[in-house]
């Protein structure tokens, strides 16, 4: 019997299959993101993110961004905000500049349907209740009905800064008006295994529920943590970590390790940044195929992991399982 919860799920309304693996750009730790964006615009074939907030203080090219089958539009609230997530080893100082509700709608309404656009509510500042963050997300998605719904979901309260799991998984069917649910990773839990518990709680909640929904894991895009929160029934997965790290062979290192450990040492730092690049967004397309076939065959050999990584994400579940079954 299979106890994960990998399956491959439908964005009802651009009709298309998870899991989707997503390169994001962002200028907050990356001030030249127009450059980057632009030199790697056409090996982004299937999908990419960008934020309504780069667009509007144009560190992005409004018609340069359509490049991918899919594109995901952030709400800017990741530039806004002063935190950074789990991938950022830096957390250097950061100063955001003015961003409101006002400018993010300006933003959208520029946006053209040319390629299938999944596009993320606003993320206030302020902490509500779960009902009205999802009467808040509702009246955004029903001003732009040419776009599909990605509902972030945020802590309830100020004074939490993790999502109460309990009250959402008593009032999933809240949900139920969203092509796709997200979460921040960091606002999960305080742990790989609090986080994957709580993704594998939401969705059993939206199974009992008989919603189907794509569950959409922001700033995540580090392989092995895409492959647990998988398994645990997330299907979407997007970060920053692509532009930080080297992932070859499946293990994030500096890029200095990188050049050192491929002979590319001698090479100018820029054009060993981008020639890991590249071999991110390929390994990242191996990965979303490797998902899918696992989907198809739950032999753990399709993932291509190490038999201590295997024998670890098999503890994961079975003591989530063991909690909540």
């Amino acid at each position: 019997m299979n106890q994960h919860l990998a399956k491959i799920r439908n964005i009802r309304t651009i009709n298309y299959n998870t899991p989707i693996l997503v390169p994001s750009f962002s200028s907050k730790g990356f001030p030249h993101v127009k450059e980057l964006h632009s030199y790697l615009k056409e090996k982004l074939t299937e999908v990419s993110l960008i934020s309504t907030y780069d667009l509007h203080y144009e560190y992005l090219e409004l018609d340069q961004i359509y490049e991918s089958d899919i594109l995901i539009v952030d709400s800017g609230g990741y530039e806004r905000n002063q935190e950074h997530d789990i991938s950022d080893i830096y957390n250097s100082f950061y100063i955001a500049k003015e961003w409101n509700e006002t400018l993010y709608e300006k933003q959208v309404r520029k946006l053209h349907p040319i390629t299938d656009i999944l596009l993320v509510n606003f993320d206030y500042q302020e902490a509500y209740p779960l009902k009205k963050q999802v009467q808040f997300a509702q009246k955004n998605f029903e001003k732009f009905p040419d776009f599909a719904s990605d509902f972030l979901c945020k802590p309830v309260s100020n004074n939490k800064f993790f999502i109460d799991v309990d009250n959402l998984t008593k009032s999933i069917d809240l949900l139920s008006s969203f092509d796709v649910v997200g979460f921040t990773e960091k606002e999960l839990g305080n742990s790989i295994f609090d986080r994957a518990t709580s993704i594998y709680r939401i969705r059993k909640a939206l199974m009992h529920a008989g919603l189907d929904t794509p569950i959409h894991i922001f700033g995540c895009v580090d392989p092995l943590s895409i492959v647990v929160y998988f398994l645990c029934g997330a299907d979407i997965f997007d970060g920053l970590s692509w532009l930080r790290f080297s992932f070859k062979n499946g293990t994030p290192t500096y890029l200095n390790h990188y050049a050192l450990s491929h002979g590319l040492w001698d090479r100018p730092d820029n054009e060993v940044k981008i020639i890991g690049y590249l071999e991110n967004l390929e390994l990242l397309s191996k990965l979303k195929s490797q998902l899918t076939l696992f989907t198809q065959s739950s032999n753990w050999e399709e993932l291509h992991l190490k038999s201590r990584e295997v024998q670890e994400l098999k503890h994961i579940l079975a003591r989530i399982i063991k909690n909540y079954e």
